[in-house]
């Protein structure tokens, strides 16, 4: 199970020369695919994959979310005060928020022989995709700069992860043969230097790779973070001797250069078309390691957790800018320093105590109950009050209530159902007009319910998989219940996602 961390559907070419291009030449490509959730982030668009369910049913609404009893910030994948701390760091990091069984615990069960691993820079994407009963979940930690895992899967890296990270990984180790600087060439759909674009690693070619302070987080946020994820992916396959020991194993990879590349730059970048030409010839290799090792008895399928915007200073040059704020761009900070004057205005709440009572998050907006309670206030009129202003800034669609998430009759009513999570999603979820960027001054990002967030490359590809495309509507929760289908092992009951049976030769082996 192969996932292209914030790929749109748009940027699959068949005429790349690589292994992206292989599959989209040589696999089943549905050209209509797309997430059937509305929170459109990381965590839930991974957990989707490898479950068969939409994220409301999987306990991951978000990245991060707002626990209702605690008003606590909470990542997707932590697991505060347990003993699942991460290899190398002071976090804690496990499967035990997701509510689920994943593919690879299906396949545990199934035979108790199969192996599962997975591998990702990103410890969310990793984590979510290898699940509970994994045999080794593996990413990367830019503060340690190596590669890691935690607790909750094995106390100890083994020998090969530990040689491949090295005394230093600038030194000795995976990053050693990386150059001082990330140098592309001028991009084909505009400027390298462009307006938008994040300065943070320089908008122009060469930007900082593997020198000072930043190193660990300037080779994430470049396609050099893909180069290693693939090389300790094929580590991983021929050190645990994957599928050659009489049983059927799953390896899970998750690329990430193209969110963090992308986030910075936009899709459309230099910076971009660069990362994607270095990710083809990455699944080249990828594609040639499992040919060697198993010609056609093997199968793969290939999604996206979800797209991304365009940047809106890009949009607007072209003509086809749909936000009614001027540029397109609604820096957060400031948006949200506009709410939070309009509360303490509105209701006389302290300022001192304004994030104790208000939780935003990629999840929602959360009121918290107790601190309400403490400050005298009646929650259901700080929501509705807060519900108004929102709905009256330019720049939001609307702000949804879990009352109309649940009982509403639209399609976006349904994407925002199968998003949410009874105790963590927010009690107000804002959505924005089409093309209303959320988010910093530079850069872009994701997580609406539009196409452009949403519309995802879905390839299957291997032994019983047909060549050929369809138009058909399919999904990413399509994933996982295809792969057990062509690989003759029983699909659970209860499940979102269905067998794409057209993409199959035959209906078990």
């Amino acid at each position: 199970m192969v996932s292209i961390d914030q790929l749109r559907a748009d940027r699959l070419d068949p005429e790349l020369p690589g292994g992206l291009g292989r599959l989209a030449r040589e696999g089943f490509v549905y050209t209509n695919a797309t997430l059937d959730h509305g929170l459109t982030n990381t965590c839930p668009g991974h957990i989707v994959m490898s479950s068969g369910l939409n994220p409301g049913k999987t306990g991951i609404p978000g990245n991060s979310y707002i626990d209702h009893d605690t008003g606590q910030e909470r990542y997707c994948v932590d697991e505060p005060g347990s003993s699942s701390v991460v290899i190398g760091s002071d976090h804690t990091r496990s499967p035990v928020a997701i509510t689920v069984s994943t593919f690879g615990d299906w396949l545990k069960d199934h035979s108790a022989d199969s192996r599962v691993f997975s591998v990702s820079a990103k410890d969310r994407a990793a984590i979510t995709m290898g699940g509970r009963q994994a045999d080794g979940v593996y990413w990367y930690h830019s503060g340690s700069e190596r590669f890691t895992t935690s607790a909750y899967y094995r106390d100890e890296l083994p020998a090969y992860v530990a040689t491949f990270n090295g005394t230093d990984a600038f030194l000795d180790g995976f990053a050693a043969s990386f150059p001082q600087t990330w140098e592309h060439v001028e991009g084909s759909r505009r400027l390298d230097d462009y307006v938008g674009e994040a300065t943070m690693n320089l908008r122009v070619s060469g930007h900082p790779l593997t020198e000072g302070e930043q190193r660990g987080n300037q080779i994430y946020f470049s396609p050099f973070i893909d180069d290693a994820t693939g090389e300790l992916a094929r580590l991983v396959l021929a050190e645990e001797e994957l599928g050659m020991r009489g049983s059927t194993d799953f390896l899970a990879v998750s690329y990430s250069a193209t969110d963090t590349v992308g986030h910075l730059y936009g899709p459309f970048s230099a910076e971009s078309e660069d990362a994607l030409a270095r990710l083809d010839r990455e699944l080249g290799l990828l594609l040639t390691a499992l040919d060697a090792r198993f010609g056609e008895n093997y199968v793969l399928a290939l999604s996206a957790d979800h797209g991304v915007q365009a940047l809106p200073e890009w949009l607007e040059e072209r003509g086809e800018l749909q936000c009614p704020v001027t540029g397109g761009r609604i820096e957060m900070t400031a948006f949200g320093r506009t709410v939070f004057g309009f509360l303490i205005q509105q209701f006389q709440i302290p300022p001192d105590r304004m994030t104790d009572l208000i939780g935003m998050a990629a999840a929602g907006v959360t009121v918290n109950a107790a601190v309400a309670d403490e400050l005298g206030l009646d929650r259901s009129a700080v929501l509705a009050g807060l519900e108004a202003f929102l709905e009256d800034q330019p720049g939001i669609e609307t702000v949804w209530t879990e009352s109309e998430i649940m009982q509403g009759q639209s399609d976006m009513a349904r994407l925002y159902r199968n998003s949410w999570v009874d105790g963590k999603s927010g009690h107000l979820i804002v959505q924005s007009a089409e093309d209303c960027l959320i988010w910093r001054p530079e850069g872009t990002t994701h997580g609406s319910p539009y196409l452009y967030d949403r519309a995802v490359p879905l390839v299957f590809f291997g032994g019983n998989i047909r060549q050929g495309q369809s138009e058909a509507e399919a999904h990413s929760i399509d994933m996982a219940p295809t792969l057990s289908a062509a690989i003759g092992m029983a699909v659970p009951a209860g499940l979102d996602g269905e067998v794409r049976s057209e993409a199959l030769i035959e209906t078990g082996n």
